[in-house]
């Protein structure tokens, strides 16, 4: 128990604390086109997720070698990662160098924390690694889409996290545990909690660190579970994924650019309709809850119940998401943008 409880106190009180001084040092996001913010609100709190992980990590007991080697990649491709998300939040990037990096570091990721060869048939090694690093790829730009409202990031990734840990075994459930607690630590300032908005947002740093650890976390566990499991890891994060690339399809059918800065997401157009930012983090972090208890649900009667159980999911989103965005044009909303 004491193994147990010291990565998670670690977790929280150094992610609690580092994004305090963040919020004191007052690196500001100041709104623009895409922006559910009026006013300059400090960014870069997410720097405390990644310290209060690597924490965490000091008092997680590794045995095997091939663990320790899966947690050494993962913490180098998280200290790139949030490196670039910080770098942005100081100075803001071009978006193709930016997209180009994140691309070698979710290269790397896959190699090193997986990569998943098996759907519930086998793959080859090549296309089994550029898949598990499309994963981490899409997952890191779908984290930091999304965190765009307070309090949603952290109630979306923690109920993966915590799912990841049940799954999981030996020092990747203590990990997944970590980020869990370091989400929370974060949360303390980013949730609306106390009022309306929160006082600090991640940035950056903490959407694309964050995402590269749940991703490699998710990619040493489908790597190494029993055939047909991978399906319950994109389960996990469907409320992330789901808004992003639904989202992106309907931009495209409109003959919009996906890679224009917009707010068309359904969280967005939900807060356009006059929900807070508390509620809209709710509804995300109570489907995350929903899809974790699939997951569980799904592993406990059979592997190869992932699929089946990922499909229903989608489609049941999918029905959820073109009812926000009916409801939205119903009130006037561009759902283009």
């Amino acid at each position: 128990m004491i193994v147990t409880i010291w990565p998670l106190l670690a977790a929280f009180i150094l992610a609690w604390s580092v994004a305090g001084l963040v919020l004191r040092v007052g690196i500001l996001d100041h709104p623009n086109q895409r922006s559910n913010h009026a006013q300059p609100t400090p960014r870069g709190g997410g720097l405390g997720i990644v310290v209060g992980f690597f924490g965490a990590l000091v008092f997680i007991p590794v045995m095997a070698p091939t663990d320790g080697a899966a947690l050494f990649g993962l913490a180098l491709c998280t200290v790139m990662a949030a490196g670039l998300g910080f770098v942005d939040d100081l100075v803001t990037l071009n978006e193709r160098p930016k997209f180009a990096v994140l691309s070698l570091i979710s290269l790397a990721l896959a190699g090193m924390t997986g990569p998943v060869t098996d759907l519930g048939f086998a793959l080859p090694w090549m296309i089994g690694w550029l898949g598990s690093a499309l994963f981490a790829f899409t997952l890191a730009n779908a984290v930091n889409f999304m965190d765009g409202s307070d309090g949603l990031m952290a109630a979306s990734l923690i109920p993966a996290a915590l799912v990841l840990a049940i799954l999981g075994e030996g020092p990747f459930m203590l990990a997944a545990l970590a980020l869990a607690a370091s989400l929370a630590g974060f949360a303390v300032w980013n949730a609306p909690l106390l009022s309306a908005r929160g006082r600090l947002f991640s940035g950056d740093v903490g959407s694309l660190g964050a995402a590269v650890i749940l991703a490699g976390l998710a990619l040493v566990w489908a790597s190494r579970a029993p055939s047909g499991s991978v399906w319950l890891v994109p389960l996990l994060v469907l409320p992330l994924l789901g808004d992003v690339l639904l989202t992106m399809a309907a931009r495209v059918k409109a003959g919009r650019s996906p890679f224009v800065a917009h707010r068309a997401h359904a969280y967005q157009l939900l807060i356009a309709l006059g929900m807070s930012h508390g509620r809209v983090a709710m509804i995300w972090g109570g489907m995350s809850v929903g899809c974790g208890v699939l997951a569980l649900v799904a592993n406990a009667v059979s592997p190869m119940a992932g699929l089946p159980v990922f499909v229903l999911a989608v489609i049941a989103f999918s029905v959820l998401h073109q009812a926000w965005r009916r409801k939205a044009r119903a009130a006037g909303l561009d759902t283009w943008q």
